[in-house]
């Protein structure tokens, strides 16, 4: 066999002497050329299959490593979306800003930042007091404020008629106490 597989090789090789060898062949020899070419045909053909089927599972694998790679870089983004989200509640928590506005004012991106807005919109924000405090209010003076004093009050506070009549008052007990 080994003999006839040499024989049936060479004619394959030398193409343009092919016609001269097959008609030099009996049946049996162009049977196996045949049946020789059949199968060179279907190994090339298989052959081409397969590197097709190579190449679409390359690019495959490629869009899945590419899918892949997307993936991650959209976690890693999203964790750094909530480590900064999570960093701007501890800074308004930590300086007892409302959440409305610690959305509205604390704007930054890294800690420094965030923690320079939020001292500052504490340094501006209006701070409510407890109650009311009226300075004086509660406590009565042991002695009633003199004339002057009044005159004094009424014409810091630019009333010119009370001024005028407590001074006319002053000059009536001036006036009493020199007789």
């Amino acid at each position: 066999m080994e003999d006839n597989n040499e024989t049936v090789t060479e004619p394959v090789v030398d193409e343009p002497n092919q016609s001269d060898s097959e008609a030099a062949l009996a049946d049996p020899g162009k049977r196996a050329l045949a049946a020789e070419r059949r199968r060179a045909a279907a190994a090339e053909s298989t052959a081409k299959a397969l590197q097709a089927r190579l190449d679409e599972l390359s690019a495959a694998q490629l869009s899945k490593e590419e899918k892949a790679l997307k993936d991650a870089s959209d976690a890693e983004d999203r964790a750094a979306k909530a480590e900064a989200e999570a960093l701007r509640w501890r800074i308004a928590a930590r300086n007892s800003i409302s959440d409305d506005d610690a959305e509205l004012f604390l704007t930054g991106s890294d800690e420094e930042t965030l923690t320079r807005q939020a001292e500052r919109f504490k340094q501006l924000s209006y701070k409510p007091s407890t109650g009311n405090y009226v300075p004086g209010v509660g406590n009565q003076p042991s002695t009633p404020a003199s004339i002057a004093d009044r005159i004094a009050v009424a014409e810091s506070q630019g009333d010119h008629k009370t001024a005028l009549t407590l001074k006319a008052q002053q000059l009536s007990e001036l006036a009493r106490a020199n007789r």
